[in-house]
């Protein structure tokens, strides 16, 4: 079912027994400026409290959020600064989790976007704008809104459509302001940038891998929490599924796809860990090859 209600259903939220929360996320901010000199700090040292306070004071859906709020951990690296301009460049490092219907949480999302510059002065004001370009808040939402349709594609089917609609919509903002990072056009296959990652996201032919997704945490992820027996089987099927589909259905690398299985590793090396289940280990040489010598070393232990 979705993870959001309409606000103007939100009276009938009485109802039930899940309880409603404004915001979406509850986020873990951290500000890392080692790389900055030090009299450079000044003006960005409340940043992290900035950050922070933005996810605590907006509602990105315009509605009402049923359940616990999504985990997220973001951290923004510095990496150069001018003091006289109070332009900055920065990496940023955006984690998020999903909180399935047993009381688990699972990873979604682990991106590092590395090309980010801004302004930025002491007890900046940052507001959630869809419709104007924020060299700083604007990179967030992005993310935001990637984050709330992995999340929903958990939930439902191809739920989180809507969700890449708007990051695609802030990306083309960004793009039309010329900024830094939006480019709107990729080189090759499975490179990183903005566009890329929310293309994949909308095109039709992931639509099969999005509903595998949803699979895997509503009948691998779901169950696992209540029997770990039955929980791994069904998570190994899908895996067996998700190979079949990247042999079968893809025809070039798909930055999508390696993003998913980058979060994915610690839960799956700690699902099948010690288990000397070689259908799995087959099935993740073909998925994640990158870092197939993690799973063998855990799987075979």
């Amino acid at each position: 079912m979705p993870r959001y209600l309409a606000s103007l259903l939100a009276a009938s939220a009485l109802f039930f027994s899940t309880y409603v929360q404004a915001q979406e996320f509850r986020a873990s901010v951290n500000v890392n400026v080692e790389q900055l000199p030090i009299n450079q700090r000044d003006d960005i040292a409340t940043m992290q409290n900035d950050v922070s306070g933005y996810y605590q004071n907006q509602r990105f859906t315009g509605a009402d959020w049923e359940g616990a709020r999504i985990p997220i951990d973001v951290t923004i690296y510095i990496t150069a600064g001018n003091q006289q301009s109070r332009r900055y460049q920065a990496r940023l490092f955006y984690n998020m989790r999903t909180n399935c219907d047993n009381g688990m949480s699972s990873p979604l999302l682990k991106v590092l976007d590395k090309d980010w510059v801004f302004s930025y002065t002491l007890n900046q004001q940052l507001n959630f704008q869809t419709l104007k370009f924020e060299e700083f808040s604007t990179v967030l939402d992005v993310y935001n809104f990637i984050a709330l349709g992995l999340d929903a594609d958990c939930f439902e089917q191809l739920g989180g459509t809507k969700f890449y609609q708007q990051a695609r919509d802030i990306v083309q903002l960004g793009a039309g302001n010329s900024a830094a990072g939006y480019a709107m056009t990729v080189q090759e296959p499975g490179e990183f940038t903005r566009i890329s990652l929310v293309s994949e996201l909308l095109d039709q032919r992931m639509e099969e891998f999005r509903k595998l997704m949803f699979d895997y945490h509503a009948d691998g992820i779901g169950v696992y929490g209540k029997d770990k027996v039955a929980g791994a089987k069904a998570i190994e099927q899908v895996l067996e599924r998700m190979a079949e589909f990247k042999q079968k259905k893809m025809s070039q690398r798909s930055y999508f796809l390696q993003m998913f299985f980058d979060a994915k590793q610690s839960e799956l090396t700690q699902i099948f860990g010690g288990s000397q289940n070689t259908d799995v280990l087959k099935s993740l040489r073909v998925l994640d090859p990158s870092n197939y010598s993690v799973y063998e070393q855990a799987i075979k232990k």
